[in-house]
């Protein structure tokens, strides 16, 4: 697997981003925004923004959704 070639203002996005998920499933988060930035071409601020949080998003509503039945 190819590393990902981030820049300090992307890994603040994707730690910001992460502070929404409960902290047991902060590496299926992780896993998951690293398979989506593969998939990509070019990764601006933008592209790495937009994908972070809406993967932190999707998480931290179906663990609500499990968590309250």
């Amino acid at each position: 697997m190819t590393p990902l070639r981030l820049t300090g203002p992307q890994m603040r996005e994707i730690h910001q981003a992460a502070a929404m998920v409960p902290w047991e499933l902060r590496g299926v988060y992780l896993e998951r925004l690293a398979n989506e930035l593969r998939g990509q071409g070019e990764l601006g601020d933008g592209l790495v923004h937009r994908v972070a949080h809406a993967i932190a998003r999707e998480i931290t509503r179906t663990a609500r959704r499990t968590a309250w039945g």
